[in-house]
């Protein structure tokens, strides 16, 4: 019984130090606990200081731009307010200046009207004739007046003769034969004008009928490279179809093909020329000649028919001027492939 005794105390006291063990080990794990709990709050503060730092600094230089562009605005709006003040001056300026130039206009048009009115009154007072002369000198349009007014001022404006007797003055001399010059000038250029609207017609035409020519060359180029395939594609057919029946015999035709082509022409020389050749390549170059030929003297039909329209035009219409022979005309047209490339290069709608 003591030895039962003995094992209960002893019981007791291991049980005793076992429960204060796991409490010191419960005591050493809630610090365990707590020193990570306080490194880890430790590094989110220094990183919430670092990002305080950053972002004061950030808002700093945010202050700082705001300021610079209110400044910057502030000088803006101030030199907008100042153009806006000049402006509004000046145009006040230009205002009363239009009033005194309106009312400057109207007291010209009233002198310009009494002008006109005792200008009437003179030529009642001449004869026929003499208004006949007068009217002459006058015959100027207003639009042409208003053309030459600059020039004329620009003559008469540097005048400081004195005349005496209504005579007039070397200046006014001047003025009138610049005018004359003028008029001179711009008949010539109308001239011009209409000359150069006739070379373009022309030379559209020309162009046309060169185009229509290459067109036509060309599908016959197409359509003679067709029939030699074909026949090529032919012969050797039947070529090898008689290989194959131990037929292939060589035959000369009784008519060459010179001779058989020579029926299809109309020409006696152009027979002549078709029946000495037998080659078909020359044939064939013979007769690209031959219709290139044909294209051409069509084409200087055309060309003779279109120069005879233009020439009869020319004749009906009221009033016409002299323009140059239909016959030279038509002679040069007979060199026109040079003529064209030269007024092709140089035609600006080309």
């Amino acid at each position: 019984l003591q030895e039962v005794e003995i094992l209960k105390v002893e019981l007791e006291a291991s049980q005793r130090q076992l429960e204060g063990k796991d409490e010191a080990l419960r005591i050493l794990q809630s610090m365990a606990v707590f020193n990570k709990a306080t490194s880890h709050t430790k590094a989110m503060l220094q990183k919430t200081e670092e990002e305080k730092r950053t972002l004061e600094k950030e808002i700093n230089i945010l202050q700082w731009e705001i300021e610079f562009d209110q400044d910057r605005f502030k000088n803006i709006e101030d030199t907008w307010t100042e153009k806006y003040d000049r402006i509004y001056c000046e145009n006040a300026a230009l205002k009363e200046a239009l009033k005194l130039r309106t009312e400057e206009v109207k007291t010209l048009k009233a002198e310009n009207a009494i002008l006109n009115q005792q200008c009437l009154e003179f030529l009642a007072m001449l004869d026929v004739k003499q208004q006949k002369v007068v009217q002459e000198n006058m015959s100027l349009n207003k639009s042409d007046i208003t053309d030459f007014t600059g020039l004329e001022l620009a003559v008469l404006g540097a005048c400081t003769c004195n005349t005496s007797g209504g005579q007039p003055c070397p200046c006014a001399k001047m003025a009138a034969v610049t005018r004359k010059q003028l008029l001179h000038l711009k008949q010539e250029v109308e001239n011009l004008k209409k000359s150069k609207d006739e070379a373009y017609v022309m030379a559209d035409a020309f162009r046309i009928a060169f185009e229509q020519q290459l067109m036509q060359r060309k599908d016959q180029a197409l359509r003679l490279a067709e029939v030699i395939k074909i026949k090529k594609e032919t012969k050797f057919i039947n070529w090898r179809r008689l290989k194959d029946d131990g037929r292939v015999k060589l035959r000369g035709n009784k008519n060459s093909l010179g001779q058989k082509l020579s029926i299809l022409l109309s020409s006696d020389g152009d027979c002549r020329k078709v029946e000495e050749l037998d080659n078909p390549h020359e044939i064939l170059k013979m007769l690209i000649d031959l219709v290139n030929d044909k294209e051409e003297a069509l084409a200087h039909q055309r060309k003779v028919s279109y120069m005879l329209a233009r020439a009869m035009e020319m004749k009906e219409a009221p009033g016409a001027k002299t323009y140059e022979n239909p016959v030279k005309m038509l002679r040069k047209s007979h060199s026109w492939p040079s003529g064209m490339t030269h007024r092709g290069d140089n035609d600006p709608r080309g």
